[in-house]
């Protein structure tokens, strides 16, 4: 490129790095990028998504969220996505700079290095998988519930979630606003539809019209952590065991799964998970 062309495209860079910096996040993802790779052979279905990814409906309904909000991707109808031309231009521009670049290699020998290195760690299995488990006191809490029910409710619910709490900025600390989730009614054999509902801590005695919120009493619970989708149910039927075990019996409140992150692919999903506890 010439200089005048080098001093536009940095004064474009510099005026919108912001939004840049946004795009470049949204699709900065191995399950968003997967997600968006598919999609430049045509529009897909939700359920088609999560076959390809491998992904819980919970976690791809964030991502799907992550890549609409951008505008990467768009939803014509009611659990079907595709490919903004935007998105399509991104997607082919990464692809051809990642086949162009010295950094391909580099980062092919990082990950034999890597595999070098895990294929010698000295934690054993056990170790891996040893069951942590704490006791917490929930304190009294206010959340915003958002719920549906239909085939797939988690991703219908979170799109709720996410288009009213995305606008008030409380995705950007979980600490303060964790988000919990649990199914309401659970599934039941034979029958398609079911519900699920979402919360997210709010300030007390926050009130909107239309909205939904909820007085959460204080709780004991036994909690214990999932690293990945693979996990969760795993750890789950361990919690429950561990409860029995320790002296403990199933308290009457909520079973919830509050959200560590909100990178949910299979990677990168943390849930800590909460068995409601009585003495």
């Amino acid at each position: 490129m010439n200089k005048a062309t080098d001093n536009k495209l940095k004064e474009t860079l510099d005026q919108n790095n912001t939004e840049i910096a946004s795009l470049l996040s949204a699709i900065g993802n191995a399950q968003r990028l997967k997600i968006a790779t598919a999609l430049l052979e045509g529009p897909s279905q939700f359920n088609e998504l999560r076959e390809l990814t491998g992904l819980g409906k919970t976690a791809l309904s964030h991502h799907l969220g992550t890549l609409v909000e951008t505008t990467i991707l768009e939803s014509p109808e009611r659990g079907v996505y595709e490919l903004t031309e935007d998105g399509r231009s991104m997607v082919s521009a990464v692809g051809d700079s990642y086949t162009a670049s010295m950094w391909r290699e580099e980062q092919r020998e990082k990950r034999r290095a890597e595999l070098i290195l895990q294929a010698y760690s000295k934690r054993s299995e056990q170790e891996m998988n040893e069951l942590k488990v704490q006791i917490v006191e929930l304190e009294p809490m206010r959340v915003a519930s958002f719920r549906a029910v239909s085939e797939s409710p988690e991703s219908d619910s979170f799109q709720k979630l996410y288009a009213w709490a995305q606008k008030k900025g409380l995705l950007k600390d979980l600490k303060k606003h964790p988000i919990y989730g649990f199914n309401n009614p659970s599934p039941r054999k034979g029958e398609k539809e079911y519900g699920y509902e979402f919360w997210i801590k709010v300030d007390l005695g926050l009130q909107e019209e239309g909205m939904v919120f909820k007085d959460v009493p204080a709780e004991r619970y036994a909690v214990t952590t999932g690293h990945s989708l693979k996990d969760i149910g795993r750890a789950w039927m361990s919690l429950v065991e561990w409860v029995k075990e320790n002296g403990y019996k199933m308290g009457k409140a909520q079973c919830l799964e509050k959200h560590q992150s909100t990178e949910m692919d299979e990677a990168g999903l943390v849930l800590d998970l909460y068995q409601p506890i009585e003495e």
